[in-house]
């Protein structure tokens, strides 16, 4: 018998608790996401598949627990929890824009190094505001952040965790943050024929910015905070001749 049988997967117009549906925006081994509406106002709302919640011992409440701590205009605010009969899930706060998984492999948009800097300025101010209440995402990926208007949010938090210095560390961030990064560049990246080489090969990059990502991938002494992250980043764009902030 298949662990999701149970779970209803609700259709445009049906309504959860006065929430309307809209559409389903996708489903993955844990749960359903949906687009909602309520009155004039549009909500995520996340349905967790009761089988895997049984079966994960309530590790996927870890995200519900996590974000009605977090107070971060780049982080979607936790609304409500919603638990009837063999429903249970929670709204949150609708982000617009659209994935930078979507805007690099369907919109084949290539980042400037301008783009990117912006990008990974508010990713670290992100990180830091995380590591300072204590939490570890562990998930920052391209299909995870939004893009609208130059403004970055970071999404699912299902994989987030309180840091104890053991199993869950912050420095876990810092080569999703590196990986994210060389997404970004390899966008207007010209791939030529021949035998593949190593990023920091292949990718035309100043020595302190290959550092900078050497060092958040772990090739190199990776950093030991957050805060040292920034500064060396701050480093890098006065190099560069960026600014910051």
């Amino acid at each position: 018998m298949s662990l999701f049988r149970q779970d209803r997967i609700y259709r445009p117009s049906e309504k959860i608790k006065g929430y309307e549906i809209i559409r389903i925006l996708g489903e993955g081994r844990f749960g359903i996401c949906y687009l909602v509406s309520y009155g004039q106002k549009q909500f995520i709302l996340k349905q967790l598949k009761l089988g895997m919640l049984k079966k994960s011992k309530g590790k996927l409440r870890y995200e519900e627990d996590i974000l009605k701590e977090l107070q971060h205009e780049s982080i979607p605010q936790f609304i409500e929890r919603i638990e009837f009969n063999d429903f249970y899930g929670y709204v949150l706060e609708f982000k617009e824009g659209r994935t930078f998984e979507d805007i690099i492999y369907i919109d084949r948009k290539a980042f400037s190094r301008d783009e990117i800097y912006c990008i990974a300025w508010q990713l670290i101010d992100i990180l830091k505001y995380l590591h300072s209440k204590g939490v570890v995402h562990r998930d920052i990926r391209v299909p995870n952040t939004l893009y609208h208007l130059e403004k970055v949010n970071l999404l699912d938090f299902g994989l987030a965790r309180w840091i104890n210095n053991r199993k869950y560390r912050a420095d876990m961030d810092f080569a999703f943050l590196g990986d994210f990064l060389l997404h970004l560049y390899y966008s207007s990246y010209e791939y030529k024929k021949g035998r593949k080489r190593p990023w920091y090969e292949e990718l035309e990059l100043a020595d302190d910015e290959r550092l900078f990502l050497k060092r958040l991938m772990g090739v190199e002494q990776r950093y030991s905070s957050i805060v040292e992250v920034e500064k060396e980043f701050h480093s890098l764009l006065k190099i560069e001749g960026k600014g910051g902030e």
